[in-house]
């Protein structure tokens, strides 16, 4: 070891900082048997989404501030702001529906059926024992496009009915 790595050793060994290990507030970590569970009941959602002719897509976890701000009303004051090394205003996504209207926006998109689970972030007062966190899955279903009026609706909703039978919960 050179003498200059000795030294910082040292230095960093007297000027140890001790840290409360925890969570941000809000959030929380998942055993290995809440996994199982969780992916689980996920590998059902997917099946169902698939056989009624979704796509799956994935959206980045920070969208621009800007395509956010605005969109929420009154909930808007729970966006994460964030700014990347570059001064651009960022936000850790609020919902999966803005992020999904901007993606067919910005690829010309009229048509489509698709799905996504992925976390969302909202800087709420969390409870953890009324299950609220600031970190949470959401599942989004969407059909965007111009249909018959009511078909999608009833799409939706026997895609509802056939999940809660397979998850034995409906």
């Amino acid at each position: 070891m050179s003498a200059n790595m000795k030294q910082k050793a040292v230095k960093t060994a007297k000027t140890a900082t001790t840290y409360t290990l925890k969570t941000a507030k809000g959030m929380r970590d998942y055993e290995p048997h809440q996994l199982a569970v969780r992916e689980r009941v996920f590998g059902i959602i997917n099946d169902c989404f698939k056989r009624h002719g979704a796509l799956q897509i994935d959206t980045p976890v920070c969208e621009l501030k800007e395509t956010l701000t605005g969109k929420y009303g009154e909930d808007s004051k729970l966006i994460y702001d964030l700014a990347d090394q570059g001064g651009e205003q960022l936000a850790l996504r609020y919902d999966l529906t803005v992020p999904f209207a901007r993606y067919l926006a910005q690829n010309k998109i009229t048509t489509m059926k698709r799905y996504q689970i992925a976390k969302v972030y909202r800087r709420d007062n969390p409870s953890i024992t009324k299950g609220r966190f600031r970190e949470f899955y959401q599942c989004d279903f969407d059909i965007a496009g111009a249909y018959d009026p009511m078909l999608p609706d009833v799409e939706c909703l026997k895609i509802v009915s056939e999940i809660l039978t397979n998850l034995q919960i409906g």
